[in-house]
């Protein structure tokens, strides 16, 4: 039997029925058993509680009200808790070895999904002793509440900067003209698009170097001791289970398999991205000291995003800035949307006023909207999603699409639809000017939707598996194959006009784009590495005792063209170690893949809805019911390899 839960917990009741569920599940006789009622039924339990649960914990991540997002917080802790209780319940995992004998007769997802919950009971503890499993269950508990501590103090760090005019020479004067202003100074909080703009448009060097040094102590000293103690515990875990570190533990069960791998696929990039950073670092150097008429100029990487705009105008004729004016966020929206609908064969109609009065979801701020997803053949309903796209104070600080309800077929036949929240942090409009999106933003957008249809356009009848329920070093490549698009100019076509004249976006300009795509990408590409060989290393430590600011400057050093800056600690705003612990390396792992599968559409056409049709029943439909090198594969018609995302960078 499951513990007891808190009264005051704000998911008091739900926690309390899922018990309850539990109870009723082992007190099930074993001659009564099937894998109906006993083994599949444990996906029931666990989505009810994630659905009855789910939106009061996410409320810490969207409410305007501070106790809200407190009781949030707290209902995303229980609810954790809860399922780490469950995956150290022994009457459970007995339950589970019954049906072991039997599993050659399930064909199929059933018997994946049992294959799966032997395989996490077991990594759970269920071999070791009842101190072992209780030491890990308080460990848990503990991860559970240093991450919720560590997310928050992100999320709510208002670090300002107070600048002058002067200081602010460069930045676009819409922007400024948006932000508080004291005693003749501009306030810019550094989250939502104030960092963009200063780091992209700011002339003035010095501004750019304050800027950075206060981006890079963003969180606080205090997440720098709570990162410190999550390494010591998540090593502790490893150990207790018999893992080399919690690098060897993550990577079990992901595609790269072990931490070789991961290493491997770092070396293999590493001397090749090497190559590429220096000639970037050569170009960006020269124009900066061209811009500025020092021939003895160094460039630092807070000069990287001001010069690849200099850049672009300069060399390709592409102002960032003023490509905005061609980006309105409403015109971008809808032109996405019918990107979307026309490729995937689907409709998106949002739910009214009156549909809302009617019982549909409640919105939680007066910036969201609603909608519904139909199947354009069949007419079906798919799913709901909610977007919520501007800034406000003490919301999540970066762009994340939140699952909020499962697709999940129930054991009485019934199936419940899934609901997601695309959340991110562009421009509010003005009374004078609509919200206007840089390219980059754009291509955020279309990034974080494609998580969005991964969710709403799964087949898969258990929650376990449903949607982005994939390999964590595969759930960004769905996505990141979908970011090409908003490079085609036929796709730009179709929404890409200035928001005062309606002039479409100017063929030289988009050219301009299209031959700079690459400009800067060694660089670029070196920080992903350095973040997530960063990461990688914390939590291969097999003891835990980590200084991460000499790690973090070590791994700096090695992996950047830059100068080390000392006395930072960028790893305290580095949100992804709560969720992605020793897995950022997902996010260029799963390129490998994304490029690939998007050389298929360069094939055969980027808006060619055969293959789009292909690419959503063979990948996006089937969730993580069976490896996610068996979904490329089958969409390739072939086994991926990097070629392509090497062309994507720019190398051969």
């Amino acid at each position: 039997m499951l513990p007891a839960q808190e009264t005051l917990s704000p998911i008091a009741d739900v926690l309390a029925e899922a018990n309850q569920a539990v109870e009723r599940l082992l007190a099930r006789p074993p001659a009564e058993r099937t894998f109906e009622n006993s083994v599949r039924a444990i996906d029931d339990i666990q989505a009810r509680c994630f659905l009855d649960a789910r939106m009061v914990g996410f409320l810490s991540k969207v409410s305007t009200d501070s106790v809200e997002r407190e009781r949030g917080r707290q209902a995303e802790a229980d609810l954790s808790n809860w399922f780490d209780e469950l995956y150290k319940n022994r009457g459970i995992y007995e339950v589970l070895l019954s049906f072991e004998p039997k599993i050659d007769e399930l064909e199929g997802v059933d018997r994946h999904y049992l294959e799966v919950l032997l395989r996490d009971y077991r990594r759970g503890g269920m071999g070791l002793d009842e101190a072992a499993r209780e030491r890990l269950l308080a460990i848990d508990r503990e991860l559970t509440d240093l991450g919720i501590a560590f997310r928050q103090a992100i999320d709510e760090d208002e670090t300002t900067a107070f600048l002058s005019p002067e200081e602010s020479k460069g930045v676009p004067k819409r922007f400024l003209d948006s932000l508080p202003q004291s005693a003749g100074m501009y306030q810019a909080t550094l989250k939502g698009a104030a960092p963009s703009y200063f780091f992209g448009y700011c002339e003035v060097p010095e501004t750019r170097r304050k800027l950075s040094l206060l981006y890079g102590l963003r969180g606080g000293s205090g997440n720098v001791e709570r990162l410190e103690r999550m390494l010591h515990l998540r090593a502790e875990k490893a150990r207790i289970l018999g893992y080399s570190s919690f690098a060897a533990y993550q990577t079990e069960t992901r595609m790269a398999e072990n931490p070789a791998n991961v290493i491997a696929f770092y070396d293999d990039l590493r001397p090749r991205l090497r190559k590429k950073a220096l000639a970037d670092l050569a170009e960006f150097t020269a124009a900066k000291r061209e811009h500025t008429g020092d021939p003895d100029a160094e460039l630092y990487a807070w000069d990287f995003s001001f010069y690849r705009n200099w850049l672009m105008r300069e060399r390709y004729a592409v102002d960032t800035e003023k490509l905005r004016e061609y980006f309105p966020m409403a015109a971008v929206i809808d032109g996405m949307f019918g990107v979307y609908q026309d490729l995937f064969g689907i409709r998106f109609t949002e739910i009214t006023e009156e549909a809302r009065e009617a019982g549909t979801p409640l919105l939680w701020h007066e910036d969201v909207r609603l909608f519904q997803v139909h199947d354009q053949a069949s007419g079906r309903l798919l799913g709901e999603f909610y977007l919520d796209l501007h800034p406000r104070p003490g919301k999540y600080s970066h762009a994340a699409n939140f699952p909020l309800r499962p697709r999940k077929r129930w054991l009485d036949g019934s199936l419940t639809l899934p609901r997601v929240a695309l959340v991110c942090n562009f421009t509010k409009p003005t009374a004078t000017e609509p919200s206007l999106m840089s390219h980059r933003e754009v291509q955020t957008l279309f990034h974080e939707f494609g998580h969005c249809l991964h969710s709403i356009l799964t087949e898969v009848d258990y929650y376990e598996f449903s949607g982005s329920h994939v390999a964590r070093d595969f759930v960004e490549a769905p996505s990141q194959m979908l970011e090409n698009w908003v490079w085609n100019a036929d796709v730009l076509g179709r929404f890409a006009r200035h928001y005062e004249t309606g002039e479409p976006l100017p063929k030289e300009i988009l050219d301009g784009m299209v031959a700079a795509k690459n400009l800067g990408s060694g660089l670029a590409t070196e920080a992903q590495v350095y973040l997530g060989l960063m990461d990688f290393t914390f939590h291969s430590d097999p003891t835990g005792d980590v200084d991460t600011n000499a790690v973090r400057e070590r791994i700096y050093g090695e992996t950047r063209v830059f100068p080390v800056v000392k006395n930072l600690h960028n790893q305290s705003s580095f949100g992804h170690l709560v969720g992605y612990a020793a897995g950022y390396y997902g996010y260029l792992w799963s390129k490998v893949y994304a490029a690939d599968m998007f050389s298929r559409f360069s094939r055969e056409g980027i808006m060619n809805p055969e293959t789009a049709a292909d690419y959503r029943h063979k990948v996006l439909a089937r969730g993580g019911t069976v490896p996610e090198l068996e979904l490329v594969t089958d969409f390739l018609g072939r086994k991926p390899n990097s070629e392509a995302f090497l062309r994507s960078l720019g190398l051969d």
